[in-house]
């Protein structure tokens, strides 16, 4: 069963758009948490929740599309290597095998214009999947400023 997981996904929905996050980066979900604004946060950095004990920056993941803030119930807690990132999202549908072949690479047209938020797109039951990237959501200068505010503390 080793290797079984790589395909699984966790389907979530943001405004009208299917997102999906591989469930290896998942590491919690859990109803939206008081958020205490960052002050020179980007838009789309909502700003800091407490989670386990923890500051964690949250990220509106509709901001990321451009679009107007979510009304967002659910917070994702991903995985970014030893830190951790919370999505906000609007609704969270469940863990779902990708069927192999589903998904493609951006084609190149978009590549720049959206691969800091999506790395890969497909189709799920005839509806548009895009496969977000959260690696690199969070700017630098975000980790650089959560990481003064820890030191301070």
């Amino acid at each position: 069963m080793a290797g079984h997981n790589k395909d699984l996904a966790l389907l979530c929905r943001v405004k009208a758009r299917l997102c999906a996050l591989p469930i290896a980066c998942v590491a919690e979900i859990m109803r939206r948490l008081p958020i205490d604004p960052m002050p020179g946060a980007p838009p789309f950095v909502l700003g800091l929740a407490i989670i386990r004990g923890a500051p964690m920056p949250v990220v509106d993941v509709a901001q990321l599309f451009e679009d107007e803030r979510s009304d967002s119930a659910y917070l994702v807690s991903t995985l970014l290597g030893n830190a951790r990132v919370a999505l906000a999202v609007d609704s969270v549908l469940g863990v779902r095998p990708i069927p192999d072949g589903s998904l493609q690479a951006l084609p190149s047209l978009l590549e720049n214009a959206a691969s800091d938020v999506v790395s890969r797109i497909g189709a799920l039951d005839d509806e548009l999947l895009l496969v977000l990237s959260n690696v690199r959501v969070v700017p630098q200068d975000v980790w650089d400023t959560l990481e003064a505010a820890s030191a301070a503390a």
